[in-house]
């Protein structure tokens, strides 16, 4: 195994460059390590070259049908969350003035009906993150569409 040589950051940036200048190259010539090293990022810097030469390019009309689509979909996802943070408002204010309509009456029915129901504790930290849990899940279903 080579040992590694001050000149090896030196002859990668030549390589990057396309360029090596005399005095490296005659370091070339006398350090093993340095001429694998040629050899090797040479024959990468090489590939990477024939590979960029031959990538397909889309025509102009792809990549703008390619944009409109995408500037469609961010539009809809857009319109999706306003629609959410709309159905999530009006559920809040319904709610609000379903209670205030029904009255202290209507408070006193339902803790009447909830106040001998004993759950324990497990049963309520489950149904407390179902509760928690279910809007964000509901969330993430629309937002995956």
């Amino acid at each position: 195994m080579n040992r590694p040589c001050h000149h090896e950051d030196e002859l990668l940036d030549a390589l990057a460059r396309g360029f090596i200048d005399p005095d490296l190259r005659l370091h070339l010539q006398g350090c093993p390590s340095c001429s694998e090293l040629r050899l090797v990022a040479g024959a990468l810097l090489d590939d990477r070259v024939h590979a960029i030469a031959e990538a397909p390019v889309p025509s102009a009309g792809t990549m703008w049908w390619r944009m409109q689509v995408r500037q469609r979909q961010e539009a809809q996802a857009t319109a999706r969350r306003s629609l959410l943070v709309g159905q999530a408002v009006t559920l809040v204010v319904a709610m609000v003035l379903m209670v205030s309509l029904m009255g202290d009456d209507f408070a006193l029915a339902v803790r009447h009906v909830i106040a001998p129901i004993r759950l324990s504790t497990p049963l309520l930290l489950a149904l407390a993150t179902w509760i928690l849990l279910a809007p964000i899940a509901g969330y993430m279903a629309i937002r995956q569409k």
